[in-house]
């Protein structure tokens, strides 16, 4: 089994790593790839270093899989060329989520889209990827309708450079205020919520908020749910989470709701103590609390969700379908 990792030196790259430690055999032989920055440093996986190579032409070959987690633009350009040498691609960007030809993945829910024919794999947002994992067992039981996610999204899912900014506006202390314009983001992040994740787009919503209503509907094959979405930046490192208020076609039952949760593997309720980002962090199960039947309704549940953006939003994900297609 030969494995190749694009964006190895990025923070879902690295996760990578360490779980492919975990997921396949030690005789597995891995290639590390990133931009020319990169080039030339060394990553190690099973005790052994590995030289990190530059994503161009000449350095690819023949691959069994192929982990992206480069942004769009290098998977636009390069997928395809792993494709042709052989390669399962699975492809952490937004870039070919929306082909209808394109498997939308969330291992536990709907692998099965995947076949010998389908070498291209997209993986989620990592946002609407926690949420689904609750809203999956939740829909087998009572058919879902529409959402209203309001999502808390932390700077890690906007990689590397986010998370340094909010490190050093945290250590300004009191020095930071308002006016501060030196951070990764058009606000101040550290001690703060900004109330748009992502760019906004000429309706008003923003691409994060648009991915909830996009892939959401993709992945849990509901071509009509009505999805009303909302999405801030907070200043957190690690750990989205979303309060989800949802609409079934049947009346809920809460304790039968949280029992359909606790039976769908990755995901776990908390009934005691309350799951927040710093709770997540590291965890590869989906966090789920709060869950209260609706006030004006006996169709509507509410709930919070919390998950590792790094991990079940991103890395793990793309490592459980890896493994997936390496069994086919």
């Amino acid at each position: 089994m030969k494995i190749a990792i694009i964006g190895a030196t990025g923070l879902v790259g690295r996760k990578i790593i360490n779980l492919l430690e975990e997921y396949f055999s030690a005789d597995t032989s891995y290639t590390f790839f990133a931009s020319s920055k990169s080039k030339g440093s060394e990553l190690k996986i099973n005790g052994n270093k590995l030289i990190v190579q530059e994503l161009i032409d000449n350095n690819i070959s023949e691959f069994d899989i192929a982990l992206f987690s480069a942004g769009s633009e290098r998977s636009k350009e390069f997928a395809k060329k792993f494709i042709d040498q052989g390669a399962y691609v699975i492809d952490n960007s937004s870039a070919f989520r929306h082909e209808h030809h394109v498997p939308l993945v969330v291992y536990g829910i709907n692998e099965e889209t995947i076949s010998s024919s389908t070498k291209l794999i997209a993986n989620p947002n990592c946002t609407t990827m926690g949420l689904v994992m609750v809203l999956k067992p939740l829909h087998d039981k009572f058919n879902l309708k529409s959402i209203t996610p309001v999502a808390y999204q932390a700077v890690s899912g906007s990689g590397t450079q986010a998370v340094d900014s909010l490190n050093r506006e945290i250590e300004m202390g009191d020095n930071l205020n308002v006016n501060y314009t030196e951070g990764f983001y058009s606000r101040p992040i550290a001690k703060n919520v900004i109330p748009v994740a992502g760019n906004l787009l000429d309706n008003g919503y923003s691409d994060e908020e648009m991915k909830f209503v996009n892939e959401s509907r993709k992945i849990l094959s509901i071509d009509d749910l009505i999805v009303e979405p909302s999405n801030a930046r907070v200043g957190v490192k690690t750990g989205h989470g979303t309060f989800c208020s949802a609409v079934f076609e049947s009346e809920i039952n809460r304790e039968t709701a949280i029992d359909a949760i606790n039976n769908f593997d990755g995901v776990e309720y908390w009934d005691n103590l309350l799951p927040t980002p710093l709770d997540a962090e590291g965890r590869k199960n989906v966090l789920v609390s709060r869950m209260r039947e609706g006030i004006s309704s006996k169709k509507i549940l509410n709930f919070w969700v919390v998950s590792d953006n790094l991990l079940k939003g991103a890395a793990l994900n793309a490592v459980q379908i890896a493994k997936y297609v390496s069994q086919l």
